[in-house]
């Protein structure tokens, strides 16, 4: 599965099952870089939720960080941000379940 099917996937789930309060949102950053205020290692979500805000990178099976994307990474753990990093369609889903960002699928 390639990562922008994935990243369909998890924001439609998110659509589907949001519990109030909760946004599941794109960084629109992939792809468009030299446009003013795009910043290289941006995830590819943030997350916000009653008690919880954070950034999701989606990843295929085997795919890996950048360095921009480490970068960004410490920056978070360096601030107490969640930055959560996922592999394939099923793990995201599951720590949006997790995170009580949507109800649990039947």
């Amino acid at each position: 599965m390639k990562e922008s099917q994935i990243h369909k996937a998890v924001v439609a789930h998110w659509k589907a099952l949001a519990l109030p309060g909760t946004l599941v949102a794109t960084i629109p950053n992939m792809g468009a870089m030299g446009q003013h205020g795009l910043t290289k290692g941006l995830p590819d979500l943030i997350l916000i939720g009653p008690s919880l805000h954070g950034y999701l990178e989606l990843k295929t099976e085997t795919g890996k960080l950048t360095g921009p994307q480490r970068d960004f990474q410490s920056i978070c753990i360096a601030r107490g941000i969640p930055f959560y990093v996922t592999y394939g369609r099923d793990q995201p889903i599951q720590l949006l379940e997790e995170l009580g960002l949507v109800r649990r699928a039947a």
